[in-house]
């Protein structure tokens, strides 16, 4: 269960997202509302790219001779 702060009400208190989203009316507004739903949607994003950036990290290009890693000029 995720909770977010709520700053319109007396003493600040921690609220289940549901019920903020389902009660309040200010949640299209809210600063802790819109800022929770954008890390739900950035993380989101991060999960859904994960398998491709494994792959990206396991495939290897072959080093040879011709093409070192790294050159030196004198």
């Amino acid at each position: 269960m995720d909770y977010i702060t709520c700053e319109r009400r007396k003493n600040a208190p921690k609220l289940n997202v549901l019920i903020c989203e389902k009660k309040c009316k200010h949640a299209g507004t809210c600063k802790s509302y819109l800022n929770y739903l954008q890390a739900q949607s950035s993380n989101a994003s991060i999960s859904t790219c994960t398998p491709e950036v494994e792959e990206i990290l396991t495939v290897e290009s072959p080093r040879t001779k011709e093409s070192p890693l790294i050159t030196v000029s004198k």
